[in-house]
């Protein structure tokens, strides 16, 4: 009973800490997350006995919880992506969405390569550190947006193309580094061969599914008397997209997102039911899941990394934030958009959010930040590094295009 309780005091201090944030029109992730740093503090400070919440993480009931958390967190992402607005991107949005793949990708790289110590795992933890600074959080600039009025004019519409080319291209980056940890830290030509022939087989697998399969049950269901049959049935088709992935060595959020985006494209019959059915995702995850999962990344990071490895972790947020900075405003300026709102789109690619933080997640149960042994303190670092910059990047966002931004009434939406 004790883990029940645990969750119990987790979930309500999450949903306290994510209420005050929204109260001050800041984005509820980072009220959850700093939860868990103030528990993880508080209780290393004045430790109780009877309460093992900071050991709650290495309890296997908790790790699955975690997992289903992480699926649902991604799935939701894949049924809130409009397929259609990356295909039919703006002429802004394919090279700003390039800029800010390729500028943060090279820059983390370099900062891994200037201050991570030789090892058979230094390419891995390079690379992630890259992969890391790619992710552009969708959902913190949507809501920063639409409180603007800016969702549906030129810079928001811009904003959310490349957003979600970004996140696709960190998903494909991700599958090569979860490949590199499952190897040994190292990869060869042949390898990555095999990543590219088992994503297109992904591809080749999932694509005609969601083509034909998912519209076909969807004509189905409305037949149907069970009310709940629908949110199974769609739910059941990101899990085993999600089985796919890791049946194929990649990870399962890639095919979580990539089952709730062809859900979200071809379920065409039983719209209704669609959108009563992301409502229960979006339930089930914001509502419960979410909040236990980012209270336990805060859980997981050590302050110390600005003490034990200050230069890393400052020159690791140089780089998340100039990388966006660059990579997006840049090629925004030379497409002909005004300066204001270049800049708006790099201050808006530069969230980082739940995406980010899945990714270390991923990394971290790989074991990528205890090699090699012994453990310099820069590896152990890198974990909290990249959760402080989702924290720092992520407060930044509606902050920035708040100040850049001239609000619009909803009716120019």
């Amino acid at each position: 009973m004790e883990i029940f309780l645990v969750i119990l005091i987790v979930i309500g201090a999450a949903r306290t800490g994510g209420e005050l944030m929204e109260r001050v029109k800041l984005p509820g992730l980072l009220g959850e997350l700093l939860v868990g740093v103030i528990l993880g503090v508080a209780l290393l400070v004045i430790p109780w006995s009877g309460l093992h919440i900071l050991d709650i993480t290495d309890d296997i009931f908790f790790k699955g919880l975690l997992d289903v958390a992480i699926f649902f967190l991604m799935f939701m992402a894949g049924l809130e992506v409009n397929l259609r607005d990356v295909l039919w991107a703006s002429k802004v949005g394919v090279p700003v969405a390039a800029g800010g793949v390729m500028i943060p990708l090279l820059l983390g790289t370099l900062v891994g390569w200037a201050f991570l110590p030789a090892s058979e795992y230094k390419f891995a933890q390079t690379l992630f550190l890259g992969v890391a600074l790619t992710i552009t959080a969708i959902p913190v600039s949507v809501r920063a947006l639409i409180d603007l009025g800016h969702l549906r004019s030129r810079v928001g519409s811009t904003i959310i193309n490349a957003a979600v080319i970004d996140d696709i291209a960190g998903l494909v980056l991700l599958s090569f580094l979860t490949t590199i940890l499952s190897a040994g830290g190292s990869i060869s030509a042949g390898q990555i061969l095999l990543i590219l022939g088992k994503v297109a087989m992904f591809l080749a697998v999932s694509i005609p599914v969601g083509r034909y399969i998912v519209p076909m049950v969807d004509k189905l269901l409305p037949t149907t008397k069970s009310a709940e049959l629908h949110f199974t049935v769609f739910t059941a088709f990101g899990l085993a997209m999600a089985v796919l992935a890791e049946a194929l060595g990649m990870h399962f959020i890639i095919g979580a997102f990539v089952g709730g985006l062809m859900v979200s494209e071809q379920v065409i019959h039983s719209r209704k039911h669609l959108v009563d059915m992301e409502e229960k995702v979006k339930g089930i995850t914001l509502g419960f899941l979410a909040p236990i999962f980012f209270v336990s990344i805060g859980l997981h990071l050590d302050a110390s990394a600005f003490r034990e490895a200050a230069w890393f972790t400052t020159a690791l947020l140089g780089a998340a934030i100039g990388g966006k900075l660059l990579g997006c405003s840049i090629p925004a300026l030379l497409t002909g958009m005004p300066w204001r709102e270049s800049l708006a789109i790099g201050v808006s690619m530069n969230g980082r959010g739940a995406v980010e933080l899945i990714v270390a997640t991923v990394a971290l149960e790989a074991g990528l930040f205890i090699v090699p042994e012994p453990v310099p303190s820069v590896v152990s670092s890198m974990f909290s590094a990249v959760v402080i910059v989702a924290i720092t990047t992520t407060l930044m966002t509606p902050i920035g295009l708040r100040l850049l931004l001239r609000p619009q009434k909803k009716a120019d939406q």
